[in-house]
Protein backbone atom coordinates (compact mmCIF):
# COMPACT_ATOMS: atom_id res chain seq x y z
CA UNK A 1 0.00 0.00 0.00
CA UNK A 2 3.01 2.30 0.77
CA UNK A 3 4.64 1.52 -2.06
CA UNK A 4 1.48 2.88 -4.38
CA UNK A 5 0.82 -1.29 -5.13
CA UNK A 6 -2.49 -1.00 -4.42
CA UNK A 7 -4.07 -4.07 -6.22
CA UNK A 8 -2.02 -6.37 -4.26
CA UNK A 9 -1.99 -4.60 -1.50
CA UNK A 10 -6.51 -4.92 -1.49
CA UNK A 11 -5.75 -8.78 -2.32
CA UNK A 12 -3.39 -9.22 0.65
CA UNK A 13 -5.99 -7.54 2.75
CA UNK A 14 -8.97 -9.40 1.74
CA UNK A 15 -6.72 -12.79 2.08
CA UNK A 16 -6.44 -11.77 5.81
CA UNK A 17 -9.39 -10.71 6.50
CA UNK A 18 -10.79 -14.02 5.01
CA UNK A 19 -8.76 -15.85 7.70
CA UNK A 20 -10.24 -13.55 10.70
CA UNK A 21 -13.12 -11.47 9.63
CA UNK A 22 -12.96 -10.05 12.77
CA UNK A 23 -8.88 -8.35 12.35
CA UNK A 24 -9.89 -4.83 13.23
CA UNK A 25 -6.13 -3.38 11.93
CA UNK A 26 -6.91 -5.10 8.23
CA UNK A 27 -10.50 -3.03 7.97
CA UNK A 28 -9.22 -0.07 9.16
CA UNK A 29 -6.18 -0.18 6.31
CA UNK A 30 -8.38 -1.66 3.83
CA UNK A 31 -10.45 1.65 4.67
CA UNK A 32 -8.04 4.05 4.45
CA UNK A 33 -6.91 1.84 0.33
CA UNK A 34 -10.57 2.52 -0.51
CA UNK A 35 -10.43 5.83 0.64
CA UNK A 36 -7.00 6.27 -1.42
CA UNK A 37 -9.23 5.17 -4.65
CA UNK A 38 -11.93 7.35 -3.33
CA UNK A 39 -13.88 4.23 -3.17
CA UNK A 40 -16.42 5.84 -0.25
CA UNK A 41 -19.28 3.10 -0.24
CA UNK A 42 -16.72 0.25 0.54
CA UNK A 43 -14.57 2.44 3.16
CA UNK A 44 -17.84 3.12 4.97
CA UNK A 45 -18.46 -0.44 5.30
CA UNK A 46 -15.11 -1.55 6.63
CA UNK A 47 -15.25 1.60 9.43
CA UNK A 48 -18.90 0.50 10.29
CA UNK A 49 -17.71 -3.05 10.86
CA UNK A 50 -14.71 -2.36 12.88
CA UNK A 51 -16.33 0.49 14.87
CA UNK A 52 -19.16 -2.87 15.30
CA UNK A 53 -15.89 -4.68 16.67
CA UNK A 54 -13.88 -2.26 18.55
CA UNK A 55 -16.44 1.29 19.40
CA UNK A 56 -13.22 2.36 21.11
CA UNK A 57 -11.22 3.05 17.89
CA UNK A 58 -10.55 6.35 17.81
CA UNK A 59 -8.87 6.51 14.00
CA UNK A 60 -11.60 4.37 12.65
CA UNK A 61 -13.98 7.21 14.26
CA UNK A 62 -11.86 10.30 12.44
CA UNK A 63 -11.73 8.25 9.57
CA UNK A 64 -15.43 8.18 9.36
CA UNK A 65 -15.96 11.78 10.18
CA UNK A 66 -13.86 12.74 7.22
CA UNK A 67 -16.10 10.03 4.35
CA UNK A 68 -19.13 11.54 6.62
CA UNK A 69 -17.61 15.44 6.18
CA UNK A 70 -17.02 14.86 2.52
CA UNK A 71 -20.16 13.80 1.91
CA UNK A 72 -21.61 16.89 3.33
CA UNK A 73 -23.52 14.51 6.61
CA UNK A 74 -22.11 17.51 9.15
CA UNK A 75 -24.59 16.13 11.78
CA UNK A 76 -23.46 12.58 11.25
CA UNK A 77 -19.64 13.95 11.50
CA UNK A 78 -20.75 15.83 14.46
CA UNK A 79 -21.72 12.65 16.54
CA UNK A 80 -19.12 10.19 15.34
CA UNK A 81 -16.67 13.48 16.85
CA UNK A 82 -18.64 13.68 19.84
CA UNK A 83 -18.24 9.87 20.61
CA UNK A 84 -14.74 10.19 19.99
CA UNK A 85 -13.62 12.87 22.29
CA UNK A 86 -15.43 11.03 25.06
CA UNK A 87 -13.45 8.03 24.43
CA UNK A 88 -10.22 10.29 24.35
CA UNK A 89 -10.83 13.92 25.90
CA UNK A 90 -7.61 14.65 25.48
CA UNK A 91 -6.83 13.90 22.09
CA UNK A 92 -5.35 16.73 19.94
CA UNK A 93 -6.52 14.75 16.49
CA UNK A 94 -10.30 14.71 18.02
CA UNK A 95 -10.08 18.52 18.58
CA UNK A 96 -8.56 18.87 15.84
CA UNK A 97 -11.62 16.92 13.77
CA UNK A 98 -13.62 18.84 15.83
CA UNK A 99 -11.89 22.59 14.57
CA UNK A 100 -12.57 21.56 11.29
CA UNK A 101 -16.59 20.07 11.56
CA UNK A 102 -16.61 24.22 13.16
CA UNK A 103 -14.91 25.58 10.59
CA UNK A 104 -17.08 23.62 7.70
CA UNK A 105 -19.88 25.43 9.56
CA UNK A 106 -18.90 28.52 9.56
CA UNK A 107 -18.47 28.98 13.71
CA UNK A 108 -15.35 30.25 13.38
CA UNK A 109 -14.71 31.21 17.52
CA UNK A 110 -15.74 27.52 17.87
CA UNK A 111 -13.12 26.41 15.74
CA UNK A 112 -10.44 28.27 16.93
CA UNK A 113 -11.69 27.05 20.45
CA UNK A 114 -10.82 23.52 19.43
CA UNK A 115 -7.80 24.15 17.69
CA UNK A 116 -6.09 25.38 20.60
CA UNK A 117 -7.56 23.04 22.73
CA UNK A 118 -5.65 20.64 20.21
CA UNK A 119 -2.44 22.56 20.60
CA UNK A 120 -2.44 22.47 24.66
CA UNK A 121 -2.94 18.31 24.05
CA UNK A 122 0.18 17.96 21.86
CA UNK A 123 2.16 20.84 20.90
CA UNK A 124 3.60 18.94 18.55
CA UNK A 125 0.85 18.28 16.51
CA UNK A 126 1.32 20.54 13.56
CA UNK A 127 -1.92 20.24 12.09
CA UNK A 128 -3.76 22.40 14.32
CA UNK A 129 -1.43 25.53 14.26
CA UNK A 130 -2.32 25.81 10.62
CA UNK A 131 -5.99 25.52 10.91
CA UNK A 132 -5.81 27.90 13.42
CA UNK A 133 -4.08 30.23 11.24
CA UNK A 134 -6.52 30.14 8.74
CA UNK A 135 -9.25 30.82 10.76
CA UNK A 136 -7.56 34.11 11.89
CA UNK A 137 -6.79 34.91 8.03
CA UNK A 138 -11.09 34.46 7.96
CA UNK A 139 -11.92 36.47 10.99
CA UNK A 140 -12.04 40.27 10.81
CA UNK A 141 -10.00 41.89 13.15
CA UNK A 142 -10.15 44.67 15.81
CA UNK A 143 -13.45 46.84 15.31
CA UNK A 144 -14.50 44.83 12.38
CA UNK A 145 -10.54 45.74 10.21
CA UNK A 146 -8.65 43.60 8.39
CA UNK A 147 -7.48 40.31 10.05
CA UNK A 148 -4.19 39.51 12.24
CA UNK A 149 -2.22 38.66 9.75
CA UNK A 150 0.78 38.62 12.19
CA UNK A 151 -0.80 35.82 14.22
CA UNK A 152 -1.69 34.01 11.18
CA UNK A 153 2.21 33.99 10.32
CA UNK A 154 3.23 32.73 13.91
CA UNK A 155 1.22 29.72 13.78
CA UNK A 156 2.41 28.57 10.25
CA UNK A 157 6.03 29.42 11.42
CA UNK A 158 5.62 27.06 14.39
CA UNK A 159 3.63 24.17 12.77
CA UNK A 160 7.38 24.23 10.35
CA UNK A 161 9.13 24.55 13.73
CA UNK A 162 7.54 21.41 15.47
CA UNK A 163 7.25 19.55 12.34
CA UNK A 164 9.37 20.73 9.44
CA UNK A 165 8.08 17.66 6.77
CA UNK A 166 4.37 19.54 7.55
CA UNK A 167 4.23 20.42 3.77
CA UNK A 168 0.74 22.11 3.92
CA UNK A 169 2.67 24.85 6.66
CA UNK A 170 5.12 25.81 3.86
CA UNK A 171 2.41 26.04 1.13
CA UNK A 172 0.20 28.22 3.30
CA UNK A 173 3.20 30.05 5.25
CA UNK A 174 4.84 30.79 1.76
CA UNK A 175 1.60 32.51 0.11
CA UNK A 176 1.15 34.58 3.29
CA UNK A 177 4.59 35.70 3.24
CA UNK A 178 4.59 36.77 -0.71
CA UNK A 179 1.37 38.48 -0.33
CA UNK A 180 3.04 40.59 2.40
CA UNK A 181 6.39 40.70 0.52
CA UNK A 182 6.86 44.50 -0.04
CA UNK A 183 10.24 44.26 -1.54
CA UNK A 184 11.76 41.61 -3.85
CA UNK A 185 14.29 40.65 -1.26
CA UNK A 186 11.28 39.40 0.74
CA UNK A 187 9.85 37.37 -2.00
CA UNK A 188 12.93 36.02 -3.08
CA UNK A 189 12.83 34.64 1.06
CA UNK A 190 9.68 32.58 -0.25
CA UNK A 191 11.65 30.75 -3.06
CA UNK A 192 13.87 29.73 0.19
CA UNK A 193 11.52 28.58 1.97
CA UNK A 194 9.61 26.43 -0.52
CA UNK A 195 13.75 24.94 -1.03
CA UNK A 196 13.75 24.11 2.71
CA UNK A 197 10.34 22.37 1.99
CA UNK A 198 11.22 20.33 -0.86
CA UNK A 199 14.26 19.17 1.64
CA UNK A 200 11.66 17.37 3.53
CA UNK A 201 9.00 16.29 0.86
CA UNK A 202 8.12 12.74 1.64
CA UNK A 203 5.65 11.97 -1.24
CA UNK A 204 5.62 12.80 -5.14
CA UNK A 205 2.23 14.93 -4.50
CA UNK A 206 3.71 16.94 -1.95
CA UNK A 207 6.66 17.48 -4.42
CA UNK A 208 4.97 18.52 -6.99
CA UNK A 209 2.92 21.17 -4.76
CA UNK A 210 6.04 22.86 -3.36
CA UNK A 211 7.93 22.80 -6.97
CA UNK A 212 4.27 24.32 -8.63
CA UNK A 213 4.75 27.02 -5.87
CA UNK A 214 7.92 27.42 -6.50
CA UNK A 215 8.11 28.12 -9.99
CA UNK A 216 4.78 30.21 -9.88
CA UNK A 217 6.89 32.12 -7.58
CA UNK A 218 10.22 32.28 -8.80
CA UNK A 219 8.17 33.60 -11.95
CA UNK A 220 6.11 36.51 -10.08
CA UNK A 221 9.68 37.91 -8.94
CA UNK A 222 11.58 37.51 -12.66
CA UNK A 223 8.87 39.13 -14.16
CA UNK A 224 9.04 41.87 -11.86
CA UNK A 225 12.16 42.38 -12.00
CA UNK A 226 12.36 42.80 -15.74
CA UNK A 227 9.78 45.21 -15.69
CA UNK A 228 12.03 47.27 -12.97
CA UNK A 229 9.70 47.06 -10.21
CA UNK A 230 10.55 47.27 -6.22
CA UNK A 231 7.99 44.85 -5.48
CA UNK A 232 5.23 41.92 -6.49
CA UNK A 233 2.93 44.80 -5.52
CA UNK A 234 0.73 46.20 -8.78
CA UNK A 235 0.55 49.68 -8.24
Amino acid sequence: MDGGKTDEALTLFDIALGLDPTATDALLHRANLYMLQQNVKEAKLDLDRCLELRPDNILARLRLATILMASEDLDGAKKCLETAQKIEPNSSEVHSYLGELLFAQGDFAGAKAEFDRAIKCDASNPSPYVNAALVILNTAGMNGGPPVVSDAMNLFEKAVEVDPQFQQAYLHLGQLKLSMATTLSAAREVVLLYDKALEYCRAAEELKDIVSMRILTVAQIEAARLLKMESLAMT
